[in-house]
């Protein structure tokens, strides 16, 4: 399996820079992800600075950098009203939200394989007949 076979979702992301800063970069950026990522790790710095005061402003902007720079060298989908549509249809389908199932359905458009922790979305992919991995699979 190479790595741009692997489709991130934000929260793997979010957890490899995170956790193994020196190792993201080379299982990154050889993956790909969506657009949307771009919306969620800023909204996760957001988290951790402004009301959980984990980390400074400073600390989630040089972050939020990293983080872009990384995005930038993935392969990153975007969507259109055709992939909108499956997505709403599909998320209705598994009781997911919008944002998660865009993840999904990129990995099935992509024939990816879906890296997530999220339980319930592991489960629908299953369903679907997408591979997932989780992050203990990556962070060795």
């Amino acid at each position: 399996m190479t790595k741009s076979q692997l489709l991130f979702d934000s929260n793997i992301i979010y957890k490899l820079i995170r956790e193994q800063p020196q190792d993201a970069v080379e299982k990154l950026v050889k993956g790909a992800t969506i657009y949307l990522a771009y919306y969620e790790l800023g909204n996760a710095l957001w988290r951790e600075c402004l009301l959980l005061k984990r980390i400074s402003i400073d600390e989630a902007e040089k972050s939020l950098d990293l983080m872009y720079s990384i995005l930038e060298r993935m392969q990153v989908a975007s969507l259109d009203n055709e992939t909108g549509s499956e997505v709403l249809d599909t998320a209705y389908k598994f009781n997911l939200t919008f944002y998660d199932t865009a993840y999904l359905v990129e990995a099935k458009k992509s024939d990816k394989i879906l890296v997530s922790d999220d339980v319930k979305l592991a489960k629908a992919a299953e369903n679907l007949g997408i591979k997932t991995l989780s992050s203990k699979t990556l962070m060795v």
